[in-house]
């Protein structure tokens, strides 16, 4: 379910990265990098940012769709090095580190300032705490 083996994958990621360029920021489409994926866009790690897209795909549903986007963002994390545990259910906890992975969610008929940026609740409070404590400089 990657976005950059397929056509409709590489054009969302082409759109979403040129929509963030027109937006001043220095952000491109990432080079395949195998197991050692850091998500579709690059250069926005300086920001503290990993930068998926996921394009619409007939026949996932948006649930798997998103499920699965949020365990390649903790993949790339884990790809940077971040430390990783297992919870008593099985379940993957990844230190960010300040650095905030997120998903780009293509939506049918919508423009790409439509779309949905995606990301664990963890890593938005993680977002959130930053933020808060940017305020008090």
């Amino acid at each position: 379910m990657s976005g950059a083996t397929d056509g409709a994958g590489s054009r969302w990621e082409r759109i979403a990265a040129d929509y963030a360029a027109a937006r001043g920021l220095p952000w491109d489409r990432a080079p395949l990098r195998g197991a050692r994926d850091l998500l579709d866009i690059q250069g926005c790690l300086p920001g503290g940012w990993l930068v998926g897209c996921k394009a619409i795909h007939k026949g996932v549903s948006f649930g798997q769709k998103i499920s699965a986007a949020m365990d390649q963002c903790d993949r790339a994390l884990m790809n940077m090095g971040r430390p990783a545990s297992v919870d008593g259910h099985g379940r993957l906890a990844v230190d960010s580190g300040g650095i905030i992975p997120v998903q780009v969610m293509q939506r049918s008929g919508y423009p790409a300032g439509k779309a949905y940026v995606v990301t664990q609740y963890d890593y938005f409070l993680d977002l959130a705490v930053m933020r808060r404590d940017w305020s008090k400089e």
